[in-house]
Parts: C-alpha cells; sequence; structure tokens
C-alpha cells in the first residue's frame, strides 16, 4: 500500500526477515549498506550513523553519474526492533524535502510460515506534490531493495 494524500508518504512492505534483523538493517552500517539503493543502477554511499536518541546519521547513495546524493539527520526516537523515526534532510539540496520526519514501524507477520516484519515507513511534512513525488519513488525502491536483500539471503 501507498498512501500519498495530505504532506506525507506511507508505504506499507512484507519484508522475508525477522522484526529485530530489519530493525538493525537500518542502524547497522554494515547492513545498511549492503542494501540503500533507491534503484538497481544506484550503488551504496557514505555511511555513519550513531544509532542514539539525538544521533546523527548520514547515508548516501551514489547515481550511474557517478554523483553521491547523501541525506543527514538525526534520531528522534529508537523504540528497539518496533519503532524507528528520524530527521531528513538531503545534505546537497536542503530545501528538497529537507526538515521532514520520517518513522519506520515494525510488526510481525509471516511469509510461508517463516518470520517477516510489516514494515510502516511514514514520511511527513513534505508540503509541495514534487517532493512527495520524487520521494514516494525513491522510497518505493528503497524498500524494495530491501525486501530484495532479504528474500535473497531467505533463497540461500
Amino acid at each position: 500500500m501507498t498512501d500519498t494524500v495530505g504532506n506525507f508518504v506511507r508505504i506499507t512492505r512484507l519484508i522475508r526477515a525477522p522484526r529485530q534483523t530489519v530493525y538493525n538493517a537500518w542502524l547497522d552500517p554494515k547492513i545498511r549498506t549492503q542494501w540503500w539503493c533507491a534503484s538497481p543502477e544506484m550503488k551504496p554511499g557514505v555511511c555513519t550513523i550513531d544509532p542514539t536518541p539525538g544521533g546523527k546519521y548520514r547515508v548516501g547513495m551514489i547515481a550511474p553519474d557517478g554523483n553521491e546524493h547523501i541525506v543527514v539527520g538525526e534520531f528522534i526516537e529508537l523504540d528497539p526492533h518496533n519503532k524507528l523515526s528520524f530527521t531528513w534532510t538531503w545534505e546537497s539540496n536542503p530545501d528538497f524535502g529537507g526538515n521532514t520526519l520520517v518513522t519506520i514501524e515494525l510488526f510481525d507477520a509471516t511469509f510461508k510460515d517463516e518470520p517477516a516484519t510489516e514494515l510502516l515507513l511514514t514520511h511527513e511534512r513534505l508540503t509541495q506534490p514534487l517532493e512527495r513525488s520524487d520521494h514516494t519513488t525513491g522510497w518505493l525502491g528503497c524498500l524494495k531493495s530491501l525486501g530484495k536483500f532479504y528474500a535473497d539471503q531467505a533463497n540461500g
């Protein structure tokens, strides 16, 4: 499900991994750099994360043209294995969707009788239609990459 009504984007995805595993995928730089891409043509870039309330992060993805798109922010809430929220600002274009808020909520689920996670992503304070549209496209790509990362692991 994807919802872009109002000043937010909301996306739900099923990830083939337990909640703890999915939660850690957002906070562990070694794991994040294995899946953090908005499209298959991109590759992960810089990744520094201080996973504490008030801790900062800086993560990037490298486009095919070599340009690195870096987002920075601060963790607002960290509820282990359940929820995390963080501010969001593009380093190179802080006025585009800048100073917005992303919340990731995780719920137990199953996939073919195996533990899985229902992930609910909400990106708030996106006041312009183009911000919502572009961030929806990016989030859909990133969540697809995360899902593929764990599906590939499950399939061995």
